[in-house]
């Protein structure tokens, strides 16, 4: 078969894995596109993702929503406090921003109360007028206008109220602040890092901001994670990190007075929700590494120093650890994705997994000390309707203290949503596995279970897939399920189709076997070879079936004496009956030869008792012979008779010829022995003889007996022959005329005449005008007078065919 045939009949028969294995490849490749670009740029400008990625990138972030929303609320780290400017403090200080002296002593409380470490979500970037003091000074100024008018008397009264007006219009409230900072060395204040597009915006501030950033940048990474192979040396100029141009700090008054700063800067996804955070911002201006605010609020209350964990293969962060001053190595790490600097936030829940407490109560010193003894604290604005409101899998409207706060519930914790890059090969091994399943399946089952099937693989995923969720493991599940669900959806239309397309193919199918064996076989016999034609071999096989031969004996003369009209009606008359016979018992007409009838069994269908059927057709031939001797009889016709022949053994068959015109027949040496025996019957005076082989597979089925050993023309063996009688176990004067006869020509054959004579002569008083007996008898008769020489061995060798 040429390779193109090989290839297409391949194709075929393997049409659903081909389909189902094609479409998994696609969306395999599909899926490690999406999945290696990055939600977010690494720089702020970056542009836009293609369509389809940001579509699937959406959808992924929408389930993730949906998986935070199954698996509930957890409990935060017991250490993370947020101090929020709620709607209780401005009602009792009025609207933000306040004056900095209750920020100031916000502080002090905090410190007094043994808080671990406070980190600001908040930056004091601009010089706030303090309206007090503006007042203060202005009744100072009326003071001084009234003095200036009045007695000295009324001065001297009242020159310790001016002293006090004077001592608190003086009041610098930056003052206050920074000095409280600097007595509390774990507070971590806010900074705000830019892009390059904002640059000319601070380009004033740029200078003095460089100055002093530079204590507060990483440019080193100092040792190495056991186990791994990175080092410090890492160019941060092609370093793979959020880049940002620089950083909007506080006042130099503030910025000076703190040991720790970190930018609270968040990373919201395309879709506008907010499910990443940065740990590092890598600043051009100047180059170094700042540390997020939870990063720097963790690494103070730890009482360590933060370090970024290179890969240098990479060339990217891929994580941070902390180090105490004394050098020890803290256990605690953030783990980032390989694909970018962003890192997923495990939200505990919404704002109320939290412990929170008013600022106000702060200011006031009402609240219990304990709330924040070695505490973590955040310091942020909740009020209704401020700006710093943010989208998050349990809230539509979250203050941004809150996202800071589970982002250090998770360092502390070490509950981290991670993504590791061993769930790639596996989601691209579910679906390959889940399309070549779907492949072999689905063609195979009922409707029903087609949709069964198909749901529960995609309840098992989705299962899987929360279950690893809630253990903090993140995998895809739009991509893994889509190419589920496009190859089941597949694989079911290609299954209609195709059963649509065999149907028209099978019915072509039939409509060939039909018109090839239409003349062949009986109608029930057709109907067989319909319903499977799958077993039918028509380019030719091996197999053992039984094959027949009859003929009419003296048909020659008689057709010299009819007009060529008579002769087809007679020929008509005969055949029509006889051909209703072989079909009747399951044959296959293989064809007419003049007179003569050829017919087997066996195939195109299998018939284990061929032999059987061939035999009970041979009997029926006579059957129906009898009656059409009588209308014969009555015509006028001569009463012929037919000889019949069948022998059984291993026979080719199928269709054979040019390739324009063919047969279905068979061939072979079973074949020519059929033709030969029923050429026989003339010498025997028999109507039906079987060879040995076809006795022996209807034995117990028929009456028959053996007539004795010929060599038939054209072969030098000789072969046991047996005249066929009728169907069914001989019983009475049949059973004993057969068994006096197979004695006879046993004694025959080893040259007992006088015992042969004795058993053929009770053949013909049972069987008067049984011919091979008289046929025996008359042997006997001359072999008395003329005793064969040693070479006899009583076979009988046809000369003719």
């Amino acid at each position: 078969m040429a390779p193109h045939f090989r290839m297409k009949n391949f194709l075929s028969r393997h049409r659903f894995e081909v389909l189902a294995l094609g479409l998994a490849v696609l969306f395999g490749f599909l899926h490690v596109w999406v999945d290696d670009a990055p939600v977010i740029g690494s720089r702020v400008d970056d542009k836009a993702a293609p369509l389809l990625i940001r579509a699937l990138q959406a959808a992924e972030g929408r389930i993730t929503d949906l998986q935070f929303a199954l698996r509930g609320r957890r409990p935060a780290h017991p250490d993370v406090v947020v101090v929020a400017v709620d709607e209780k403090s401005a009602q009792r200080y009025g609207l933000w921003p306040w004056p900095r002296d209750l920020l100031a002593r916000a502080m002090d409380r905090l410190r007094e109360a043994g808080a671990g470490a406070v980190g600001l979500d908040m930056i004091f970037a601009d010089e706030v007028v303090d309206r007090r003091a503006q007042a203060y000074a202005g009744a100072l100024e009326e003071l001084d206008r009234a003095l200036s008018q009045g007695s000295p008397e009324s001065a001297a009264a009242l020159a310790a109220y001016r002293e006090e007006l004077s001592r608190r219009a003086a009041v610098n409230t930056d003052s206050i602040l920074a000095a409280s900072l600097n007595r509390f060395p774990q507070v971590v204040q806010g900074i705000v890092v830019y892009p390059p597009k904002e640059r000319a915006r601070f380009a004033s501030k740029a200078e003095e901001w460089t100055r002093l950033l530079e204590p507060h940048l990483i440019r080193e990474f100092p040792g190495e994670i056991a186990g791994s192979s990175l080092t410090h040396k890492v160019d941060l100029a092609t370093l793979r990190s959020w880049r940002m141009d620089s950083a909007q700090l506080p006042l130099s008054l503030f910025a000076e007075a703190s040991r720790h700063l970190g930018f609270f800067n968040s990373a919201v996804d395309p879709d506008g929700t907010l499910r990443r955070m940065p740990l590092f911002a890598l600043l051009e201006r100047p180059r170094g590494l700042a540390v997020s605010l939870e990063l720097q609020t963790a690494a103070a209350y730890l009482g360590a120093q933060v370090e970024p964990v290179a890969d240098p293969a990479q060339n990217q962060i891929i994580g941070a650890r902390f180090r105490r001053p004394d050098g020890k190595l803290l256990p605690l790490r953030v783990p980032l994705p390989h694909d970018e600097p962003f890192w997923l936030i495990n939200y505990p829940g919404p704002a109320s997994s939290f412990v929170t407490l008013s600022l106000s109560d702060v200011v006031d010193g009402a609240f219990d000390p304990a709330a924040v003894r070695g505490k973590a604290v955040l310091v942020g604005v909740t009020l209704v309707g401020n700006y710093d409101q943010r989208v998050t899998p349990f809230n539509e409207f979250e203050s941004g203290v809150y996202i800071h706060a589970a982002a250090l519930s998770n360092i502390l914790s070490q509950d981290f949503l991670f993504r590791p890059q061993e769930t790639q090969p596996l989601e691209l091994l579910f679906m390959l596995g889940t399309a070549l399943l779907l492949a072999r399946l689905l063609p195979r089952v009922r409707f029903a279970w087609k949709l069964g099937s198909v749901a529960l693989l995609i309840t098992v995923w989705l299962v899987v897939d929360q279950v690893l969720f809630t253990r903090g493991i993140q995998v895809a599940t739009v991509m893994p399920l889509v190419s589920l669900i496009t190859s089941a959806f597949a694989v079911i239309f290609l299954g209609y189709f195709s059963v649509d397309a065999e149907k028209a193919q099978l019915h072509a199918e039939k409509a060939r076997l039909r018109k090839a064996f239409q003349h062949y076989l009986d109608a029930s016999v057709m109907e067989q070879v319909l319903a499977h034609p799958d077993k039918l071999k028509l380019g030719g096989e091996r197999k053992e079936l039984s094959v027949l031969f009859s003929d009419i004996r003296g048909f020659t003369t008689l057709s010299e004496h009819m007009t060529p009209e008579q002769l087809v009606s007679f020929i008509n008359q005969y055949l029509t009956p006889m051909t209703d016979v072989v079909f009747a018992q399951g044959g296959t007409l293989d064809k007419y030869i003049g007179d003569a009838i050829m017919a087997f069994w066996g195939a195109p269908v299998d018939q284990p008792d061929h032999a059987v059927r061939a035999c009970a057709a041979a009997l029926g031939f006579l059957e129906k012979l009898s009656g059409l001797r009588a209308r014969w009889r009555a015509a006028g016709l001569p009463e012929m008779d037919i000889g019949v022949g069948i022998s059984s053994g291993l026979m080719n068959v199928g269709h054979m010829g040019t390739e324009n015109r063919f047969n279905y027949t068979v061939m072979g040496d079973a074949v020519n022995l059929a033709s030969r025996l029923e050429g026989l019957n003339k010498a025997y005076d028999t109507r039906i003889l079987i060879s040995a082989d076809t006795y022996a597979q209807a034995r117990g089925h028929i009456a028959a007996r053996r007539l004795g050993v010929v060599r038939v023309k054209g072969k030098r063996e000789p072969t046991d022959i047996y005249e066929l009688r009728a169907m069914g176990t001989p019983v009475g004067p049949d059973a004993e005329a057969i068994q006096a006869f197979e004695a006879g020509v046993a004694c025959f054959l080893a040259r007992d005449f006088s015992t042969a004579e004795i058993h053929f002569r009770q053949v013909v008083a049972l069987w008067p005008e049984d011919g091979p007996s008289l046929r025996y008898l008359e042997e006997i008769n001359t072999l008395k007078w003329n005793r064969p020489g040693p070479d006899w061995d009583g076979v009988f060798t046809a000369t003719t065919k």
